[in-house]
């Protein structure tokens, strides 16, 4: 085990069934410009052989970067996939971690502004870059807010073109999303891990959140460039898979029970009926498949939201 030192970034990976994209941040980040990282590439069990193929590469020297390779056994969901590598990270002595989706690509400066911020800055807890879908200079996130009322998420700038309007924010943001996502080694210890009941979406805003009530500052760092292959995991951004429906409409419930007010939980289940209306109305204008199985993990969704269930989604 390498000797860690304040400045070292552990850099976590999570893959599952992606060999293409993983490979592919991976070679991304042989060209950053900051030389002092280890990366902890984790598995959730995936059934493509992705993961071994991966480790092999790394056997075979296709991978100019220092790699642990961390295999959960079965599909924790994304933090608790992520989990377990920043775990191991953490007791080997890490003061820096960056999450980072396997469908990225980085830029070359992508890190050095984010570890430069957390050293200037004592109370700033979490950074992250500035996000473009991939190949154009479209922006899918310069920061994100989120309502606390109705538990509505979002993410500033989406979908318009960089022009330079984003280069010079200072304002605190909400939320920094997991894509990117760059903290020091106290958010650990004094908030804990990312929470793994979500399963999938809404568990790094929940992070967010916490460290933001423990007086932590969060910013974005548009000097920090990502690239972001959106959603090729769960079936592009125009018809998503319909268990991302379901995971939207509980895990905005069950965000507002966890880190708000009985007020705000309550106008939060009337709001999310009408987001439950509007999209049922979407699936039958936009003639979505599997509507029947849509609609049901809707309904599932704000069912599961108010009881309180949670983990990985039903089948149906």
């Amino acid at each position: 085990m390498k000797q860690v030192t304040d400045k070292d970034v552990a850099i976590i990976i999570l893959n599952w069934n992606a060999y293409d994209d993983t490979f592919e941040c991976l070679k991304s980040l042989e060209h950053l410009t900051y030389p002092y990282f280890h990366v902890f590439l984790v598995d959730n069990a995936s059934q493509d052989n992705s993961f071994d193929k991966l480790r092999q590469d790394y056997k075979d020297g296709k991978f100019n970067v220092p790699i642990t390779f961390i295999q959960t056994g079965k599909n924790l969901g994304f933090a608790g996939g992520n989990n377990v590598a920043i775990r191991e990270a953490y007791n080997q002595g890490y003061q820096y971690f960056w999450m980072l989706n396997n469908d990225t690509v980085v830029d070359p400066n992508a890190l050095t502004p984010l570890v430069e911020v957390l050293e200037k800055e004592e109370k700033v807890g979490i950074v992250g870059s500035k996000i473009y879908y991939y190949g154009t200079n479209k922006i899918w996130f310069a920061g994100g807010r989120i309502n606390t009322w109705t538990g509505v998420a979002w993410h500033i700038g989406m979908n318009k073109d960089d022009i330079g309007q984003f280069e010079n924010i200072k304002d605190d943001v909400d939320y920094i999303t997991g894509c990117s996502l760059f903290f020091r080694r106290e958010i650990i210890e004094q908030i804990g891990y990312m929470e793994e009941d979500y399963f999938l979406y809404y568990e790094e805003t929940d992070l967010n959140i916490r460290a933001s009530k423990m007086g932590w500052k969060i910013k974005i760092v548009p000097r920090s460039i990502v690239f972001h292959k959106v959603s090729l995991s769960s079936g592009g951004t125009e018809n998503l898979a319909p268990y991302v429906l379901y995971y939207r409409i509980r895990n905005s419930l069950l965000l507002i029970k966890k880190t708000q007010n009985k007020y705000k939980i309550l106008i939060s289940r009337v709001y999310v009926l009408v987001v439950i209306l509007k999209q049922l109305l979407k699936i039958f204008i936009k003639n979505h498949n599997f509507k029947i199985k849509r609609i049901q993990y809707l309904l599932l969704g704000y069912i599961h939201g108010i009881t309180e269930i949670s983990g990985k989604h039903p089948v149906v």
